[in-house]
């Protein structure tokens, strides 16, 4: 026993005298080499914290911390400080925000959000946060552990909904008011206290009261009719004078109380009801008293009545078995009503003298003659000659310092290698002989096979993204006068294009890349007596007329261009050794490197076009789906007047002619004009039977088409969702001549029965409304593409 106590007193005062040895005194006595080299071999402690702590200590942690950083080249850990660990304990018991074992210590806290909607309405029965309603929470919570607290709140605020699809349009606005207690996990037992923001997750049960309304009239009173086109009228749809309805806009006054107006024979249901909230979230510490909370909650309900619709509901407002459940998106600020605010730390005593800093100010590990302080690159190798910022020299500017450049005089701004070496055309040269197992390079031979930079006859086009030229004849602004549209229908590649305002339409010939070529067929048609023909730019629907002063400069500039791609074309044929022939070839190609010119009529030719039609309102010119190109052109007394594009020969509008028969325009027929004039076929190369008479009038009214192809359909709905398709293929199962087509858009129309006229279809739409389809309603086709009412009624007169 007396051996063992000795033994005892024996290693106390060795452990003592250990600690008087590294004591201020020792410090001091140590150079700075060896007080760096001391700090290095010091034995870590047995501590698990690795932080800083920052203004405590002596100067020299503050100092060599930062040293000690990982970078990119380096990997280290931070210094320890024996104090830092009693420090934060003293700290997080002056703390009761980080004291788990704290009693009656409540925080409060006012938050705000929003209520979503989660039940029969929708096609998905959820409703996004964004469009939800504000509601606000009041919270008190007492911590029960280190990781489990209880909260008791009250909440109010309001949840609604708004569905407009295509067979129900409901709405409803509650007020709820609840309150409740709920457990929150915040992982206090993983998350260590230092950390600023923590996550949780909770769980409760809550009461609540609602009192649910749903918005029918308008703020005159009028009731709401929604109307298959999305509009909500003071009629119903489909209704005697049901045209004379009057549009109604939704004043969002929710006035009358759902379960009073009884709709499903529910009776007086109680308005009151449970939830069991499920939340998850995050606490972030702003200070020592102040959080900030982010809180999501899902409220699992025990009533279907929110919205006023369940499962028990009749007709198509049949709801789900699901109850109505809702969400609740906020956050709050917490404050914390018994925290004691943080001391002030002391700054710890500097014990190093200014010996030591002076020295380590004046400190040159690399030897180069440049302190540390000042040296812009550290670790410099022994003996290497270094600028200013203790860099290693570099004449040549080249990235390489001369201790490691092969070529001291690389030219500035040539590329070199990782030994200074210049890559320029003789080393590049050198290398690929090199590859090439061939160091001198002789014998290399490179063969040119054709003229690679030669003009293409079909890549004269002076810039690929350039705006094309026309001629422009007339603008008109309204009908054009007889005589008027027979001359321009007497010139056979006349277009029309109508302008953005939807009145002034351009009448133009022609359609060119080159400037040079729009300026000749200009100077043709004024020639031939029309002053005002001009050249016009045209890019699209856009039409701008080009003034001469431009034209000049663009003929000018046109011209220049084609010079230097001449010049460049046979200055490439004389030196890439190609025979005379190729050279000759190149320059045939210069001087035919002409824009080349559709075939164009002439002023004695006749031009034949095909007639489709004539009538009172306009049609849009998708009705003609033909290749044959239709011009439209508005004439005296407001007749729109569709034609084809001209045609040179009898043979070619003959030809059209019978194939617009076959596509259904039965009653097309062929005219002729000349020389500005119409003029009968008789009188052309044609071949016309005696007996026929042609009336020679432009101002009556005709329609080409085959009255047959045009057809009355009722339009049941229309499916953008594939994933539906089988529940409305279910719904319309029971009725006779249900087709479905898929539309451009990617959608799913559906339509029953065909008609001829508008009023058989009319009778079997109102047959349909009796069978419960209030959101049928009629189309029109004319080779079973869409068109409008109007134009099926204009077709068919």
């Amino acid at each position: 026993m007396r051996k063992l106590i000795l033994l005892t007193i024996f290693l106390v005062s060795v452990t003592v005298h250990a600690q008087t040895d590294t004591s201020a005194n020792y410090l001091d006595r140590l150079s700075p080499d060896e007080l760096l080299q001391h700090y290095i071999n010091e034995k870590e402690p047995t501590s698990l914290y690795k932080g800083p702590f920052e203004k405590a200590g002596d100067s020299l942690y503050n100092e060599l911390n930062p040293l000690t950083i990982p970078t990119a080249t380096v990997s280290g850990d931070p210094l320890y400080r024996a104090a830092m660990e009693k420090e934060n304990a003293r700290l997080a018991n002056e703390d009761t925000t980080n004291n788990a074992e704290q009693k009656l210590k409540p925080k409060i806290s006012l938050g705000m959000g929003r209520l979503g909607y989660h039940g029969d309405l929708y096609q998905r029965h959820f409703q996004s946060p964004l469009t939800a309603r504000m509601a606000y929470d009041l919270n008190i919570s007492q911590r029960l552990t280190r990781y489990l607290q209880v909260n008791f709140n009250i909440m109010f605020g309001k949840l609604g909904a708004n569905e407009y699809t295509l067979n129900r349009n409901e709405n409803f606005q509650s007020e709820i008011r609840a309150g409740g207690v709920n457990l929150m996990y915040d992982f206090g037992n993983f998350i260590p206290d230092q950390y600023k923001v923590r996550p949780f997750l909770s769980f409760g049960v809550t009461g609540f009261e609602f009192l649910s309304k749903t918005d029918l009239l308008d703020k005159d009173g009028k009731a709401y009719n929604y109307w298959s086109d999305g509009s909500i009228k003071d009629m119903p749809e489909g209704s005697p004078g049901a045209q004379n309805a009057k549009e109604l806009v939704r004043d969002y006054y929710y006035e009358t109380d759902i379960r009073e107006r009884n709709l499903d024979g529910f009776g007086k249901y109680a308005e009151r009801a449970f939830s069991f909230p499920i939340g998850v979230g995050a606490i972030m510490k702003v200070t020592d008293r102040v959080d900030f909370k982010l809180n999501f909650q899902y409220y699992f309900t025990t009533t279907d009545y929110l919205d006023g619709v369940s499962n028990k509901s009749l007709g198509n407002r049949v709801g789900t078995k699901q109850k109505d459940n809702f969400t609740y998106t906020s956050f709050a600020l917490q404050y914390d009503l018994i925290a004691k605010p943080r001391q002030k730390q002391k700054l710890g005593r500097d014990t190093l003298n200014d010996a030591f800093w002076l020295a380590f100010d004046k400190e040159d590990r690399d030897k180069d003659g440049v302190i540390d302080m000042m040296d812009d690159c550290q670790g410099t190798e022994p003996g290497v000659a270094v600028d200013a910022k203790g860099c290693p020299l570099d004449d040549d500017k080249d990235g390489i310092p001369n201790f490691r450049d092969d070529e001291l005089a690389t030219p500035l701004g040539v590329p070199v290698n990782e030994k200074g070496v210049g890559q320029t055309d003789d080393y590049w040269a050198a290398w690929y002989a090199q590859y090439l197992n061939d160091s001198t390079g002789v014998g290399a031979t490179v063969e040119y096979v054709g003229n690679i930079f030669a003009l293409n006859k079909k890549k004269t086009k002076l810039g690929v993204d350039k705006e094309a030229y026309t001629v422009e004849l007339i603008r008109y602004n309204g009908s054009i006068p007889s005589d008027e549209l027979s001359f321009l229908l007497s010139i056979g590649d006349i277009n029309s294009t109508t302008l953005d305002d939807g009145t002034t339409v351009v009448y133009t010939s022609g359609n060119y890349d080159k400037v040079s070529t729009a300026v000749k067929r200009r100077d043709e048609f004024r020639k031939d007596g029309n002053k005002s023909a001009g050249v016009s730019r045209i890019k699209g629907k856009n039409i701008t007329q080009v003034t001469d002063t431009e034209l000049a400069e663009l003929i000018k500039k046109e011209d220049e261009e084609f010079a230097k791609l001449t010049a460049l074309n046979t200055a490439t044929a004389n030196n890439t050794g190609t025979n005379s022939a190729v050279s000759n070839t190149a320059a045939v190609n210069t001087n035919t490197a002409t824009e080349a010119v559709e075939e164009t009529f002439n002023k004695t030719d006749v031009v034949y076009r095909v007639q489709l039609g004539a009538f009172k309102n306009k049609i849009s010119t998708s009705v003609f789906n033909t290749s044959a190109g239709v011009l439209e052109l508005k004439t005296g007394e407001s007749i729109y007047r569709y034609v084809t594009k001209g045609y040179k020969t009898i043979e070619e509008a003959a030809s059209v002619r019978a194939d617009l028969v076959v596509q259904g325009y039965s009653d097309a027929f062929v005219t002729a004009y000349k020389e500005g004039k119409r003029v009968a076929l008789n009188t052309t190369k044609a071949t016309v039977e005696k007996s026929y008479k042609e009336d020679l009038n432009e101002e009556k009214i005709f329609s080409s088409v085959d009255k047959k192809l045009v057809t009355f359909k009722i339009q049941l709905g229309s499916l953008k969702k594939a994933a539906l398709e089988k529940m409305i293929d279910e719904k319309y199962k029971d009725l006779k001549d249900v087709e479905k087509q898929n539309t451009v858009s990617g959608s799913i129309r559906y339509s029953s029965g065909s008609f001829n006229g508008y009023d058989a279809a009319e009778k079997y739409r109102k047959e349909l409304e009796t069978k419960g389809f209030y959101d049928a309603f009629i189309i029109a086709t004319f080779k079973n593409e869409i068109i409008s009412i109007q134009e099926a009624m204009e077709l068919l007169k």
